[in-house]
């Protein structure tokens, strides 16, 4: 194929083979990707964005314009009244957690609609018992399983929204469950549903690994709240770190008040030097994307026709980056995980195995030589060490490098095989 890599003729011929089969879902990808970059251009302009804005504050921060800027940047490209978009979210779950901490009072409730959550929220929930989680401050939780398929009960969503609760939370990507990511119409059927029968309900949304998939922005579907990660699809690569949180302006004002303190909210809070950083990740967000939307059918239809069951097919509409491929064994899942690791630019010599990880509850491989430590917009796998051995693969800078990154991964799967 190239003079750098040396691959397998019959991993060739499948890559091949794959290439040939995704050219009608790449050119809707290429659709997608022209529409958002487009919005994003427009938001840069509409808000006078210029090179002063990236030089940053110190101490309390009081009046930074490039910080308050970029809130109307993601304000604008997600269809909000408001956003917050801070380095001082630590993680997706951290941005998630100020979200729910700034909504929910002692003996609210709240209802997943989409079984149960990913992991690390369980313990800020207190689904997995851990001091300082929403059950310990007298937030009542509750939720509704999948359907045999994987996808929403809307029975069970209507007879949730019956009761009135404060919130119906969503998580839109699968987590580390073999069910469907949802896409934006399926979102919003659930939105429906729930405003008919409580229109005082707070709909909140995990959009991580979702944004810049489709043209439509959830909250135009009537989601009132929803929240992600810089160093996922939102940062493009680029921001260090970081996240965001959008929606309903007095929601997200609450939301202010957790994250710094009440009354102050989104009044402080210093950026120091990594402004030129988040706008450059925001801007380039859309196309970057796209990349690993790419990369994602990709490897898809590789592993489909190697005979691996794949979900989503490449194929499907996508409402986010995530590939779940399903490969049997122990064995074959550490040996998918090396074969992205090789294929990283960063610590491509390093070899991943199994380990224990806060906030799960076995051992977990992870592969990701990225450049910002954790990013998994950039080409990355990971997987629990249990039944069914899936291997949850995301992300690609570039689709050019991440073909590669998949193939060897192909490569090293097959040779535990023969």
């Amino acid at each position: 194929m190239n003079q750098f890599f040396t691959f397998d003729p019959k991993i060739e011929a499948a890559a091949e083979q794959a290439i040939a089969l995704c050219g009608e879902q790449f050119a809707a990808i290429e659709r997608i990707k022209e529409y958002n970059q487009q919005k994003m251009l427009k938001a840069f302009q509409t808000y006078h964005v210029s090179e002063s804005m990236f030089a940053g504050s110190t101490g309390y921060g009081f009046d930074d314009r490039g910080r308050d800027t970029l809130d109307k940047i993601y304000a604008y490209v997600f269809d909000a009244q408001d956003a917050i978009a801070r380095q001082h979210f630590l993680s997706g779950t951290h941005t998630l957690t100020v979200a729910l901490f700034g909504v929910l009072r002692p003996g609210d409730e709240m209802i997943c609609v989409t079984g149960t959550p990913y992991d690390t929220i369980q313990p800020v929930i207190g689904i997995k018992e851990c001091g300082g989680s929403l059950k310990d401050f007298g937030v009542k939780y509750s939720e509704v399983n999948l359907l045999s398929d994987g996808t929403v009960d809307l029975d069970g969503v209507r007879k949730a929204a019956g009761k009135h609760p404060k919130m119906i939370y969503i998580q839109r990507s699968k987590g580390y469950a073999n069910r469907p990511s949802l896409r934006v119409e399926e979102i919003g059927a659930v939105c429906r549903i729930v405003k008919e029968a409580s229109p005082d309900t707070v709909i909140m949304l995990d959009n991580c690994y979702g944004e810049f998939t489709e043209t439509k922005s959830p909250i135009s579907v009537g989601v009132d709240l929803m929240a992600g990660s810089m160093i996922k699809n939102a940062g493009g690569g680029i921001a260090p770190t970081g996240g965001y949180i959008a929606g309903r302006a007095d929601l997200v004002e609450l939301c202010s008040y957790r994250l710094s303190t009440p009354g102050t909210g989104r009044e402080l809070g210093c950026t120091l030097g990594v402004l030129r950083e988040m706008y450059m990740g925001a801007y380039h967000a859309p196309a970057v994307t796209a990349e690993a939307l790419k990369t994602a059918v990709f490897a898809s239809a590789l592993f489909e026709i190697l005979g691996y069951d794949v979900e989503p097919s490449y194929a499907a509409k996508r409402g986010d980056i995530i590939d779940v491929i399903t490969l049997g064994s122990p064995e074959r899942l550490c040996a998918f995980c090396r074969g992205i690791q090789a294929g990283s630019p960063i610590d491509s010599f390093v070899t991943p195995n199994p380990a224990p990880m806060p906030g799960y509850d076995c051992d977990v491989i992870m592969a990701a030589g990225a450049f910002t430590l954790g990013s998994s917009i950039e080409i990355s796998a990971d997987g629990p060490l249990r039944e069914p051995y899936a291997v949850y693969l995301q992300g690609g800078l570039s689709f050019a490098t991440a073909k590669i990154s998949v193939m060897l991964a192909a490569q090293e799967v097959a040779k535990v095989c023969d």
